[in-house]
């Protein structure tokens, strides 16, 4: 079951999601038989990781949210807070907000409870888009921020570009262009 999991994974990195789907699907079943029910929870979180490339969105939303259970159950808070934050990516591209946020929320005070700064970083930025989508602003610029300086504290030189270049994007849409300007320049000079 291990090998074929992992063959589905090669598949998903390939981006060939319907051989990736069968081979997890299988392992999953496999999983099943032997009773293990960490296999069959990372099986339906890879599953719902294809889904989501594919805009199933629904489907995605489904099967991420019974690996969130599961993995809350077995005590694996990371996963859990993996399935979370997917979770909330997919209702911000739903334009659920609410449940975005709320998702989002609970993927970052998970990551916060296991001390995993990356985790955290990524929930302050999604949290940044989803109040950049609904032009709350300042906000979005707060969690941009937050997030930027995360991102610092462990060396995310790429993360903190992408920071700068939401913020330069929000503050453009607030029709503040010479702060987007520094801010596109701030991110200019990172490279």
């Amino acid at each position: 079951a291990d090998s074929m999991f992992w063959l589905g994974n090669i598949y998903f990195g390939q981006n060939r999601y319907k051989e990736a789907s069968e081979m997890i699907s299988e392992a999953q079943q496999v999983f099943q038989q032997t009773g293990n029910e960490q296999g069959v929870a990372g099986c339906l979180k890879k599953l719902g990781d294809i889904y989501r490339m594919q805009g199933q969105h629904d489907e995605a939303i489904e099967v991420l949210s019974d690996a969130q259970k599961q993995f809350e159950t077995f005590g694996n808070q990371l996963r859990a807070a993996e399935c979370l934050q997917a979770l909330g990516e997919l209702y911000r591209k739903q334009q659920k907000y609410d449940e975005a946020a709320e998702m989002t929320l609970a993927a970052q005070k998970e990551y916060k409870e296991i001390g995993y700064k990356q985790g955290v970083a990524d929930c302050l930025m999604t949290l940044g888009c989803i109040y950049g989508d609904q032009a709350q602003y300042a906000e979005a610029v707060d969690m941009f921020s937050d997030a930027k300086r995360q991102y610092q504290s462990i060396g995310g030189i790429v993360d903190v570009a992408w920071c700068y270049g939401l913020l330069g994007i929000t503050h453009r849409h607030q029709g503040l262009y010479k702060t987007a300007k520094e801010v596109f320049t701030e991110a200019l000079e990172l490279f």
